[in-house]
């Protein structure tokens, strides 16, 4: 999928959730797959000829349609071949996953069909190889996974558009310790710091009787209390606006004014704090920063540019235009440095008009990269870049902004930004980069992209020096479990 098409494509998937009551579970070994079928073509030489141990591999899946199941295997990421001595583990035709915050537990939700009926919870001890299955009989697609910061709960929301649930499950008990709906559709969620409440971000489900189930709306927070899912707090984010509106401001929307360039699709900024029981949304309509304080159960909502008007910030950017048939509308992206002071923004703005010919053309403007205090809502820097995503490294040292178009012929790349000395100090064309960790915890750096239906590209790269760990091309699309 091309990645300017996410907009649409992340609205839309908020649609297709489903509900079901989970039965007291009972665990299973999970039965042995087959041994997945990674045959690379190694293009460049290994940095340093270093044996790969299990600890010193990366968690990988081989991601294949001949498969028709993925298949969990350690790789060596040095050859792109799968470490010999561990069978793969099955994570059937649909997955969602989370780390334990230790990283020696991975669990996933895990469906044996694309439906995403009949779902498992498997629990995979990551420093043995060993797996325990439980079937919790999870129906609908699996919204969010999050530990409880002692490693001790896990939480999966799961519905559809009609009915979202929160399932409980305790690791020690081996069992759903409770289980109940919320009126969030498909909501972000964490545990509070005290691991005794639930902090959800989302859309309020609409009622089954209302026609226009596409049109956005107005997100909302929620606090729960972890031991009953009994509401704590409650709060509307006036203000802020998430998924598909039309363009003229009327209530009704259509699918011939998606398709017609009528509608526009607005996903805001979102990301929980990692210092406090937070969660920052940034606009996609405007210049503005609402931080939801869970602890003190206030919102505030401030300006971030002081100087300029987001439309005249918008007027003044001077990158590249690149064209691709979206939705219009706005998409920004965030992350919170490790010490809670500052947010990291990027995003895209795209607009439709009609040519010559009556068709309809989209250009889009990327909005730079706004660097901005999680305090006052000020803006330290702007910096410019066409960069549509963005990831931090797991100490915070370098934000990988990536985007399509970095080089003149369109390709695909990644700009490294230095989070000390703010700058941009490489530029990586043709590649993709994404923050990743080997089984013992040290990071790596991974660019997996597809060259055709058939053939796949991976890069791996240490992040210190952004040498060449190993390179190849093969037939089976290789995903990391990247860091959360």
């Amino acid at each position: 999928m091309h990645h300017s098409s996410r907009f649409l494509a992340a609205f839309l998937t908020l649609l297709l959730i489903m509900t079901a009551c989970a039965p007291a579970p009972t665990p299973t070994i999970a039965p042995p797959a087959a041994q997945p079928t990674v045959v690379p073509t190694v293009i460049s030489p290994t940095a340093t000829a270093v044996p790969i141990t299990y600890e010193s591999s990366l968690p990988a899946v081989l991601w294949g349609e001949n498969n028709k199941q993925h298949l969990l295997f350690p790789l060596d990421p040095s050859s792109g071949e799968a470490l010999p001595g561990y069978s793969p583990i099955s994570l059937g035709r649909n997955f969602s996953y989370a780390f334990s915050p230790d990283r020696r537990t991975l669990a996933a939700a895990i469906f044996p069909n694309e439906s995403a009926h009949d779902g498992s919870l498997l629990l995979i001890d990551l420093s043995a190889w060993k797996t325990q299955r439980f079937d919790l009989k999870l129906e609908g697609w699996v919204g969010a996974m999050a530990f409880r910061p002692d490693g001790g709960q896990l939480v999966i929301s799961h519905g559809d558009e009609q009915t979202s649930r929160l399932t409980l499950f305790d690791l020690k008990q081996q069992a759903v310790v409770i289980q109940g709906e919320t009126d969030l559709m498909y909501p972000r969620l964490k545990f509070a710091s005290g691991g005794n409440a639930l902090m959800l971000y989302g859309l309020a489900i609409k009622d089954g009787s209302v026609e226009n189930q596409m049109a956005g709306g107005t997100p909302q927070v929620l606090l729960l209390d972890a031991a009953t899912l009994s509401p704590r707090w409650r709060a509307t984010l006036d203000g802020v606006r998430e998924g598909i509106f039309a363009k003229d401001g009327k209530t009704t929307l259509t699918s011939t004014q998606i398709q017609e360039g009528q509608a526009m699709y607005l996903s805001p900024g979102v990301a929980f704090a990692p210092d406090r029981d937070a969660l920052y949304i940034v606009h996609a309509d405007s210049g503005q920063l609402t931080t939801a304080d869970f602890g003190a159960q206030k919102v505030q909502t401030v300006d971030i540019h002081a100087r300029l008007s987001w439309f005249e910030q918008l007027l003044s950017l001077t990158a590249s235009i690149a064209h691709a048939k979206v939705t219009d509308g706005t998409n920004k992206q965030i992350a919170v440095s490790p010490d809670g002071r500052f947010l990291y923004v990027v995003g895209m703005y795209s607009d439709s008009t009609l040519d010559k010919q009556g068709n309809w053309q989209l250009s889009q403007t990327p909005l730079g990269l706004e660097i901005i205090q999680t305090g006052d809502g000020s803006r330290v820097q702007h910096i410019q870049t066409s960069a549509a995503e963005l990831s931090l490294s797991p100490d915070g040292r370098f934000l990988y902004l990536r985007n399509w178009a970095l080089d003149q012929d369109g390709g695909l790349g990644t700009e490294v930004f230095d989070t000390s000395s703010r700058q941009i100090v490489s530029r990586k064309v043709g590649l993709y980069l994404t923050p990743a960790l080997r089984m013992n915890g040290e990071p790596l750096l991974a660019s997996t992209y597809s060259l055709s239906e058939s053939l796949h590209r991976m890069t791996v790269l240490l992040p210190d020096d952004l040498s060449v760990l190993g390179e190849w091309k093969g037939a089976g699309y290789i995903a990391l479990l990247t860091p959360q």
